[in-house]
């Protein structure tokens, strides 16, 4: 299996079995079981890298905006709004994305062995989480 199959079937099973509510852990369990360490999202461009035990893959996605724009300055609290809409089921992942975007996130690194995401924004700023352990098994 090469890295490209490993996130698909990892995906996939995450798909299957991830809650609406509060999913986000069981996804991350499903890559980190399957051998992913890191992934990183960039924002606007919405593209996500994803470093496996197999090698590093990239995915493209739909750009949130094009064109030339303005970073919008980091705002921590709409981030934080931003998570807890997510994380309550309130919203679509490219909803999150763009909220994300508007608070300032130019992009964002899950470390699934820390199990920690970290928010960048222009300037040096950062927003970090945990989130909890669960059992996809």
């Amino acid at each position: 299996m090469n890295a490209v199959e490993l996130v698909q079937k990892a995906l996939q099973k995450a798909e299957g079995i991830r809650p609406k509510v509060g999913g986000f852990p069981y996804l991350a369990e499903c890559l980190r079981q399957a051998g992913v360490l890191k992934n990183v999202w960039t924002l606007p461009a919405a593209q996500s890298a994803f470093w496996t035990v197999k090698g590093s893959i990239v995915m493209t996605n739909v750009p949130l905006v094009t064109g030339t724009y303005e970073v919008p300055a980091f705002d921590e609290e709409a981030l934080i709004r931003t998570l807890r809409a997510d994380q309550a089921g309130k919203m679509t992942f490219g909803q999150f994305l763009l909220a994300a975007w508007e608070a300032g996130v130019t992009h964002y690194e899950v470390d699934f062995t820390a199990r920690t995401v970290t928010y960048f924004g222009a300037d040096d700023a950062f927003y970090k989480e945990v989130y909890p352990a669960v059992d996809v098994d």
